[in-house]
């Protein structure tokens, strides 16, 4: 199997890093914060907003959008789908050529009002602040009654303004914070983008990239922390992902505390791999730390490469005193219970998310796997629905869905990526998490969406949906919709 281009990893690490949401249904059966669901409008309804950031706008390659479908009482209603660029009214900025509006996007109530907001990255923005050239932006889209609309630039706060956003409430005084690279911005927010205080945080050991990040509870206590994931800087061997470790940033009253680096019972670190994911996996209250590792430990010494080795998940439990990383569970392929057969190239766990999906109060776990050979097609990508349970998730009564599924829209293509992101969202209020997944090589990159529904039974493909840039109205064009959803 072909090499595919990921979401995160190899290719993220070099953009530095994205905006990750705080908890909603992705990661968690209900939110750990205030105002952390993705409702838009406030009508109750998960809504889905999908990035496009190498779509070209008004001419202008990778300038970037976002597109944002709402959910309904029969999930996401297409009907009502918007997209916003830089031209759009209300919203900052003109498009230009590689601003990458959409790289990353993260949503959370910002401002207090009830209505979540939209965090959007845009990684390659170039402007400038009182005379000081900037690279990258923030932009906050404004919910209401009425879905987002307008919108805000954040003042940067330092070099990589574009590259890193989280939200969480991570000094627990029940108002949404915004992590960026330069620090925590403490919140409510006004709409002019003025924060309530702010803290200076390292998100990284001094000598690292930025990789991921995910926000949660992990230790129960009612306040968010922060997971990053880093690799080294100097690292000269991009198909390595060995060094790839995980860091824990524990939420205080004071806001977030100096990070701890992730080791096991022989004091090595995790070899974290390209993505990471919170949710409470066996009902106990605090969010497990999910990742995904495409290889697994090299047993020759040798470094992992996910092109001559298999994939995995790893699983780490939450505790009152933090993550339990002693000895982190690890599920791949060759697992009892979970579909298909570890090969190089699969990429099984390029991306990962936890949500509810059949409403037992367990999270479960959906791994991309957007290099799997689906159907005898090359590298049309698969995504794995593994459940949780009281003992945490063993592999058993996993199940895999493709583009050739029965009862999903489209057809498995090579080189489609199905997979290669994922979110979870109750999009029609049932209590039970709705899977949504990426295809960003879809007609030759440019990129779809597959919306599925979940019942007591989990994930179903009765009801399933997708759209494309014939959808939007946008340009198709190496667009790559799919490749990132807001969390």
């Amino acid at each position: 199997m072909s090499e595919p281009v990921l979401r995160r990893g190899v290719v993220a690490a070099v953009a530095l890093l994205a905006a990750i949401a705080v908890p909603s249904p992705l990661a968690h059966a209900q939110p750990a914060v205030p105002g952390t669901r993705a409702d838009f409008n406030g009508d109750g309804y998960e809504d889905l907003a999908v990035g496009a950031d190498q779509a070209a706008v008004g001419g202008k390659p990778a300038a970037g959008y976002v597109a944002v479908v709402y959910g309904s009482a029969h999930g996401l209603d297409l009907a009502t789908r918007k997209v916003f660029t830089q031209a759009t009214a209300g919203v900052p900025g003109t498009p230009e050529k590689d601003d990458r509006f959409g790289r990353r996007l993260a949503s959370g109530d910002l401002d207090g009002d009830g209505y979540t907001d939209l965090v959007v990255a845009a990684a390659g923005e170039k402007w400038q602040q009182g005379g000081v050239d900037v690279t990258g932006s923030v932009t906050v889209l404004w919910g209401g009654a009425g879905g987002l609309s307008g919108g805000t630039i954040l003042p940067p706060d330092g070099p990589g303004i574009g590259s890193f956003a989280a939200v969480g409430d991570f000094d627990g005084d029940g108002h949404a914070d915004l992590a960026t690279y330069g620090g925590l911005r403490l919140g409510p927010f006004t709409r002019a983008g003025a924060a309530a205080g702010a803290r200076q945080v390292s998100f990284t050991d001094g000598d690292s990239n930025l990789l991921d990040v995910a926000a949660g509870d992990i230790d129960g206590d009612g306040i968010t922390d922060l997971v990053t994931l880093t690799a080294p800087w100097d690292y000269d061997d991009p198909g390595d992902h060995s060094a790839h470790q995980a860091h824990y940033l524990r939420g205080t009253r004071e806001g977030l505390a100096p990070l701890t680096t992730l080791r096991d019972a022989d004091g090595r670190f995790i070899e974290a791999g390209d993505s990471i994911a919170l949710g409470d996996l066996n009902g106990d209250g605090r969010d497990d730390l999910v990742f995904g590792r495409p290889l697994p430990a090299n047993p020759s010494g040798e470094p992992s490469d996910p092109r001559t080795y298999g994939s995995q998940v790893g699983v780490v439990l939450g505790t009152a005193r933090g993550p339990k990383a002693a000895a982190p569970r690890l599920l791949d392929q060759d697992t009892p219970g979970v579909p298909g057969v570890g090969e190089p190239g699969d990429f099984f766990g390029a991306d990962v998310a936890v949500g509810d999906v059949n409403g037992d109060g367990y999270g479960d776990i959906v791994a991309g796997n957007p290099g799997e050979d689906f159907s005898g097609v090359q590298d049309a990508g698969t995504v794995v629905v593994i459940p949780g349970g009281a003992s945490g998730p063993s592999g058993a009564g996993s199940k895999v869905f493709g583009q050739n599924t029965v009862g999903v829209p489209g057809t498995a293509e090579r080189g489609d990526s199905f997979g290669t992101a994922s979110t979870l969202l109750d999009t029609d209020r049932d209590g039970r998490a709705d899977l949504v997944v990426g295809s960003p090589g879809e007609n030759t990159d440019a990129g779809s969406v597959t919306a599925f529904r979940s019942t007591a039974s989990g994930v179903t493909t009765e009801g399933s949906l997708s759209f494309g840039a014939g959808t939007l109205g946008t340009d198709p064009y190496r667009a790559r919709l799919g490749a990132g959803f807001a969390n």
